[in-house]
């Protein structure tokens, strides 16, 4: 029997005293259960990043009553009774989280990676990570270097890399490591995260990443209007390099994300459109190629200037 359950988010400690969160129903409140016969989600409860989000967010996520906010699962019921509710995690299985409002104001940045491996000396290996499609450098460290580099390692140690050979490849998103976090350095050539508690990397795909990622969708802010503030972000802390290329990158957002994207949309536009887009162009060229032509403040100024005319102009594609 499948069926749709509307839910909410309840905190409880674990009998070894540790705090989790867990599902109930509305209305009835009865316990619902998240059953898999997937071994790798056994290990890790299934949609545990989802339940994190959907607490931090509050409001009617939390609440047993009213409809307003709920998480909706949509699944094969395998067992009920009336303290509890198990459906299946597998086949059909699908959740969405209906919000109001949101309290987030900045929040993290979630990206797709694929495991870069490069020569060493020798015949040894090293792997990094680096951003799908764009190929951007990933810079992060987690819990700490050596635990990053075990787990960079781990695909081809356990035997999982034959399972996902996408993981390994710069296009497609079928296997992936999904990294979240704050970004201290956003730039056309590396994303570096911030060490903390928000910082986060996981072996995809599994439905939960997907889940949580669709969740952050419906509050985050526009890709083009999150480089723009990190570019602004930048110019204020004195990072004059790093803005005029978060500058620049913002921009190419807003075209589709490349340089000839963002020729052919300026392509006929007003004197003023077309100006400001060579301006940050040469202002980007300086920054790229930084080294006896230093990037000063002015050159930042006039690169934030001339984001603000370009990303007015193309206002309907990236609002």
């Amino acid at each position: 029997m499948s069926g749709v359950i509307k839910c909410y988010i309840e905190f409880f400690e674990r009998p070894d005293g540790l705090p989790d969160l867990r599902l109930r129903e509305k209305v009835t409140g009865r316990w619902v259960r998240v059953l898999t016969n997937q071994l790798i989600l056994q290990q890790a409860a299934p949609l545990s990043n989802l339940l994190q989000d959907c607490f931090a967010h509050g409001g009617g996520l939390v609440e047993r009553t009213g409809n307003k906010e709920f998480l909706a699962l949509r699944a094969t019921v395998v067992g009920q009774g009336p303290d509890e509710i198990a459906v299946s995690f597998d086949g059909s299985f699908s959740v969405s989280v209906r919000i109001v409002v949101t309290n987030v104001v900045s929040p993290p940045a979630s990206v797709w990676c694929y495991l870069d491996e490069y020569q060493l000396e020798g015949d040894r290996l090293g792997v990094r990570l680096r951003q799908k499609i764009t190929g951007r450098k990933i810079e992060m460290y987690g819990k700490n270097a050596e635990h990053l580099t075990r787990f960079l390692a781990s695909p081809r140690f356990t035997g999982v890399a034959e399972l996902m050979p996408n993981l390994y490849e710069k296009e497609g998103f079928h296997d992936y490591v999904l990294v979240s976090g704050a970004t201290a350095v956003d730039s056309y050539d590396v994303l570096r995260f911030n060490d903390g508690a928000e910082l986060t990397y996981l072996l995809g795909p599994t439905p939960d990443t997907a889940y949580r990622d669709a969740f952050r969708a419906m509050k985050d802010e526009a890709a083009a209007t999150a480089h723009a503030r990190t570019a602004k972000a930048h110019f204020e802390h004195g990072r004059y390099r790093e803005a005029v290329l978060s500058a620049r990158l913002s921009v190419e957002v807003a075209c589709g994300g490349r340089g000839a994207d963002v020729r052919l949309r300026l392509t006929g536009a007003p004197s003023d459109v077309s100006n400001a887009g060579d301006v940050l162009r040469d202002k980007r060229n300086i920054a790229v190629h930084e080294g006896d032509t230093r990037v000063e403040q002015q050159d930042a100024r006039e690169a934030l200037d001339a984001m603000n005319v370009l990303l007015d102009f193309l206002k309907p594609d990236h609002s």
